[in-house]
């Protein structure tokens, strides 16, 4: 049995839970950690993520959303379900509360203290290192991908992945993978790239909602000029179908990317593999 700890994280952002937003951000930014465990004394009460913050104060129409985040308080935003596991567990325990609550990290407890965490990124390092040779990439990989031209708008980007729910749009070139365009490169988009040349125009708008239902997240529209090939990444890295999946997880762990497009011999697009998929591995395997 691998066990979490050879492969969680020891060092873990925590912050009190009479603490604010602004606290748990400025954390984040400061030790370049992507979540923060929120504790009262020393007992994990839950958890914030960079998306939880997103989400939550792109989300609804309370009134505290509005406010300035060094004023709106952790718990407001906070994830209070907290998935645990001892270190002592193994690293397939940890896939599957992964996979079963479709969170990205689990905290791992020394009694009631935090010890640890492990994550997803984790999770591809215990793969590459102990599942070689059990599946190839085409037996984990998701074969629904949402493409997009290298011309196609930004907007239609956006589109793309409010309508399939997916954070990634991989661009092609025929049936050729050239690109991948993430929620994150349209978030962080420049509003005039001067290198680019790209002029463009960024609002930021929520949602529409269902009838009864909460808008859930802040979606970025670009305009008028701005292509996918002006924002998906330069150099893009692929695997072939018929590759090990224990060396697709190390090119995503040593490269420090969540997916990689997958390409049959001839190269064109077959399916993507990501971090999930991978989690997915290790449960079955």
């Amino acid at each position: 049995m691998v066990e979490i700890e050879k492969y969680m994280t020891s060092e873990v952002a925590v912050a009190p839970s009479t603490e604010t937003v602004s606290y748990a951000r400025n954390l984040m930014l400061k030790k370049k950690f992507s979540r923060v465990v929120v504790v009262e004394g020393e007992k994990p009460v839950g958890i914030i993520t960079k998306k939880d913050i997103a989400r939550r104060l792109g989300a609804g129409s309370v009134p505290w959303r509005r406010r300035p985040i060094d004023t709106i308080a952790l718990t407001r935003v906070m994830s209070k379900n907290l998935v645990t596991l001892s270190p002592k567990a193994s690293i397939k325990k940890a896939a599957e509360l992964m996979i079963k609550n479709n969170i990205s990290s689990v905290i791992l407890l020394d009694g009631e203290l935090v010890a640890g965490i492990v994550t997803k990124t984790d999770l591809l390092k215990a793969y590459a290192e102990n599942y070689a040779g059990i599946f190839k990439n085409r037996e984990l990989m998701s074969k629904n991908v949402v493409t997009a031209s290298r011309h196609h708008t930004v907007s239609h980007l956006v589109e793309l992945m409010d309508e399939n729910n997916f954070g990634r749009i991989v661009v092609v070139d025929g049936r050729k993978p050239v690109g991948i365009v993430t929620s994150s490169d349209l978030s962080f988009a420049d509003v005039q790239d001067r290198g680019r040349g790209i002029k463009i125009r960024r609002v930021l708008y929520v949602r529409k909602p269902k009838q009864a239902v909460r808008p859930m997240y802040r979606c970025i529209r670009t305009f008028p000029l701005a292509v996918a090939e002006d924002l998906m990444s330069a150099d893009l890295l692929t695997a072939f179908a018929e590759d090990d999946a224990a060396e697709a997880a190390k090119s995503m762990y040593k490269s420090e990317i969540s997916s990689l497009p997958v390409v049959s011999e001839s190269e064109d697009l077959e399916g993507i593999i990501t971090k999930t998929d991978i989690a997915k591995g290790i449960l079955l395997g």
